[in-house]
């Protein structure tokens, strides 16, 4: 597992060599390449979305990769369960019930321990994680999640275990779209539409990850500043003494009034509003925002959050913030987005041109 590993990060620190080398060339021959920024703080949804890309403009997954994402798909489904199970026991002490159960805990908490978590489950494990999943007391511990570190796509791993644990197994397109895993240092998606070559980047949420990089895109055509909408009741991975939401915001106002940012457009995802259009019913946004006096519903608590973040924009006469809300995991909603903000990006590039 180790050596993998090691291999792994060797590659990415290459890939990132070769990435930060193409950014400096384009800066130097003043390239005409659309570059584009995603950007915001750990679990945001930055790489579902870029995901989403390679599957619009980019031609999809190669075989290759689709291979890739089992592994990643295997570690997401016990490391969920795992996560789950250890919070009963750590953070909200929910015994389970009897001692089969507790057997079956014991099975799939050792696939972590020994480092197999990439592995395709056994049968037992599998059978256990399926019958805990089921188990009343889990049950309740999952609806408890915002109390520890829980991935979104916990359940979707859990409610499709049975398909992904058989021996011909091959992740769909809406598989990868949920697996889970931090990106480091920079990821790119390159593609073309109406003579217009892209290049979208995605850099590493957390803190350590985006001051390596920030400086490298001063020269970038727009920024897609993704936040979780639904994380105002969650805390950091790195530091659990922050709210995520207001992290990205903190995030976001250092980024739109940078000096390094200072004529790029702003293009806002307001992402995961899935689950915080069922989140707002059980948990009020004071949580985050004290100040909040408005309903627990969908539109009136959105609405707020939006002004938010548009009171954070110091320059709102030279800088305009693009605002949309989406599910990057719904492919079909996050085309119509995507389509509109490159559309708005062609419009730009021809006024610049001075074709309009």
């Amino acid at each position: 597992m180790g050596s993998c590993q090691s291999q792994e990060q060797k590659e990415q620190s290459q890939r990132n060599r070769e990435i930060e080398r193409q950014l400096n060339q384009d800066k130097r021959a003043g390239s005409s390449i659309v570059k584009l920024l995603l950007l915001g703080a750990g679990e945001c949804g930055k790489s579902t979305v870029l995901k989403q890309m390679q599957i619009l403009h980019s031609n999809g997954f190669t075989e290759e990769e689709i291979n890739e994402k089992k592994a990643i798909i295997y570690n997401n489904l016990v490391t969920s369960m795992c996560t789950i199970l250890k919070a009963m026991d750590n953070v909200l002490l929910i015994p389970l019930d009897d001692k089969e159960k507790e057997e079956m805990k014991s099975r799939v908490l050792k696939v972590q321990e020994m480092g197999q978590e990439n592995d395709l489950p056994t049968e037992d494990v599998s059978n256990a994680i399926q019958a805990l999943w089921s188990d009343p007391k889990v049950k309740k511990a999952y609806e408890m999640r915002s109390e520890y570190q829980l991935v979104d796509s916990a359940k979707y791993f859990l409610d499709n275990c049975q398909r992904i644990v058989e021996p011909g197994f091959r992740p769909t397109d809406q598989d990868i779209l949920f697996s889970r895993v931090a990106t480091t240092g920079v990821v790119e998606v390159k593609f073309k539409i109406k003579d217009l070559d892209f290049r979208v980047f995605d850099v590493g949420g957390q803190r350590s990850e985006r001051r390596k990089w920030i400086h490298a895109f001063d020269n970038v055509e727009s920024i897609i500043f993704i936040t979780a909408i639904s994380e105002y009741d969650q805390v950091l991975f790195e530091d659990e003494t922050t709210n995520r939401m207001i992290e990205s915001m903190q995030l976001f106002n250092s980024i739109c009034n940078s000096t390094w940012f200072i004529s790029t457009a702003m293009i806002l995802f307001m992402n995961k509003k899935d689950l915080f259009m069922e989140k707002i019913q059980r948990v009020n946004i004071t949580t985050a925002f004290p100040d909040y006096e408005g309903g627990q519903n969908y539109e009136e608590a959105v609405n707020f959050i939006k002004m938010k973040f548009a009171e954070l924009n110091l320059n709102p006469d030279k800088k305009t913030i693009y605002m949309h809300e989406t599910c990057a995991t719904d492919t079909n909603q996050v085309q119509l987005v995507i389509s509109s903000v490159i559309d708005t990006i062609i419009q730009k590039n021809l006024q610049k041109a001075g074709m309009m």
